[in-house]
């Protein structure tokens, strides 16, 4: 085994999105929070305070490493952890056949009655460093939050794609206020690179000036150069010269024994190659007024009975609440968070959004990528 396998980045800090309140039950806040625990000393949290006094709701951070962020789901009882696991296997505390207690390998997937329960959740840990902050470590978030999981890990494999690095490279970590039926205001992760800048491409339009440029070319004998100047004519001007063109062109049909050149008539083979293009210029452009990414997707209870909810965003980063169908097609529970799906038919009851039929589009993978699914769709009676 060689040595670099067993060096990990030290953690000096924990920043947290919470704290716990005076009964010691844990408590959201709108900003981001350092407090004195077993990993972070005192000494850090005063200098994270200097350089963010009051409530800070944007951290300057930048990345050691080309994965900072990783995944787990977790378990705890009395804040203790209890499961771990990848997706696939967990390692968690049973009895050995003399009755003693030991680390156990177990299922993880997610007919686990503790996930179904909302016991055990997947958790991202993001690995950074402060600017203005130099300490010989990193400072850990950790987020359970589907939408905050998603925009960080979609910034991330947004760069992983086009080959570039994330190291030593400016980054915003912010807390952004959201708006939920069921929870009202709650605040997630979200994480933007700040050194690349949105530009115009080549292909601008050129800007409407009231005035229309017309080239004008001066003659030249043989051998010279061209001499090209744009000028810029006033529309009443161009309106005239126009005027005269149409006046030539009515002349031109009232002189008399001109022959009129009769089109050539199509072949067979032309004729069919026209039709097609006409069919594809006909056809009706893809709707993707109801296409949506699943955010997040957890348990709710109406009238007593447990129901899917699911978060959607649509194409205009909005999110939006549903509830699934118990006798919908059940396949978007499978393939989770990063899903791709068209909403083909919804209804309202007791002021709930229900998905009633729809259809998988891409689902996602292990990498952040999105491969194309074949549906079956069913459709709730």
């Amino acid at each position: 085994m060689k040595i670099e396998n067993l060096v990990r980045d030290k953690v000096i800090g924990h920043i947290k999105t919470g704290t716990k309140s005076e009964t010691g039950l844990p408590k959201k806040l709108p900003f981001f929070n350092v407090e004195e625990d077993k990993v972070t000393s005192s000494d850090m949290v005063d200098i994270f305070k200097q350089l963010y006094p009051g409530q800070p709701k944007v951290l300057k951070i930048r990345f050691v490493d080309e994965d900072p962020f990783s995944f787990k789901f977790k378990r705890y009882v009395n804040n203790k952890i209890a499961c771990i696991g990848n997706g696939t296997k967990a390692i968690t505390i049973g009895k050995n056949a003399k009755g003693n207690k030991e680390q156990i390998e177990v299922e993880c997937s997610e007919d686990c009655e503790h996930r179904l329960t909302g016991k055990c959740k997947l958790v991202g840990s993001l690995k950074f460093v402060l600017e203005g902050i130099e300490a010989g470590g990193v400072w850990l978030i950790k987020t359970t939050g589907g939408l905050s999981l998603s925009n960080i890990a979609s910034e991330i494999v947004k760069y992983k794609k086009a080959g570039m690095s994330i190291v030593d490279v400016p980054f915003e970590l912010k807390l952004d206020a959201q708006e939920s039926l069921a929870y009202g205001t709650y605040y997630s992760l979200d994480l933007r690179r700040t050194d690349i800048k949105p530009q115009l491409t080549n292909a601008t339009p050129a800007l409407n000036t009231g005035d229309i440029p017309v080239e004008t070319t001066k003659q030249i004998a043989e051998g010279e150069k061209e001499n090209k100047k744009v000028v810029n004519i006033p529309k009443n001007d161009v309106k005239e010269k126009k005027s005269k063109e149409e006046t030539k062109q009515e002349e031109k049909v009232k002189e008399p024994n001109k022959e009129v050149e009769q089109p050539r008539q199509k072949s067979e083979k032309e004729q069919k190659e026209a039709q097609k293009t006409e069919d594809k210029i006909q056809q009706p452009q893809e709707d993707f007024s109801n296409t949506f990414y699943v955010m997040e997707i957890s348990d709710t209870l109406i009238n007593n009975q447990k129901f899917k909810k699911i978060i959607l965003q649509d194409l205009n980063s909005q999110d939006n609440e549903y509830i699934l169908h118990p006798k919908a097609n059940q396949d978007m529970l499978k393939y989770g968070v990063g899903t791709i799906i068209n909403v083909l038919k919804s209804k309202i009851e007791a002021g709930k959004n229900i998905i009633c039929q729809y259809e998988i589009k891409q689902i996602p993978q292990e990498d952040g990528s999105l491969i194309e699914f074949n549906n079956e769709m069913k459709e709730a009676v």
